[in-house]
């Protein structure tokens, strides 16, 4: 699963979002899931829920929540509809 980032002018890095896992991280982060709730979800522990959320915020240079969840709607791993 390839997921290509928006372009740095829109002020969200690129790259690719390169498995499903990650991209399920990184959707339930968005989403306001605590790392404890992502880890019951996923079936993972905490410590992995962490360093994949670590790695994506190096990956991407996204600096907190915010930034995460920004990135999620540019690159339509979550969707904001309207109301």
């Amino acid at each position: 699963m390839a997921i290509l980032g928006a372009p740095k002018p829109n002020g969200i890095p690129r790259g690719r979002v390169k498995t499903k896992r990650e991209a399920q991280v990184i959707r339930l982060i968005a989403l306001g899931d605590t790392n404890q709730k992502i880890a019951d979800r996923l079936g993972i522990s905490i410590k992995t829920v962490e360093k994949h959320r670590e790695n994506a915020m190096k990956k991407f240079s996204l600096r907190n929540t915010a930034d995460i969840t920004r990135f999620a709607v540019a690159t339509k791993i979550i969707e904001i509809k309207p109301l």
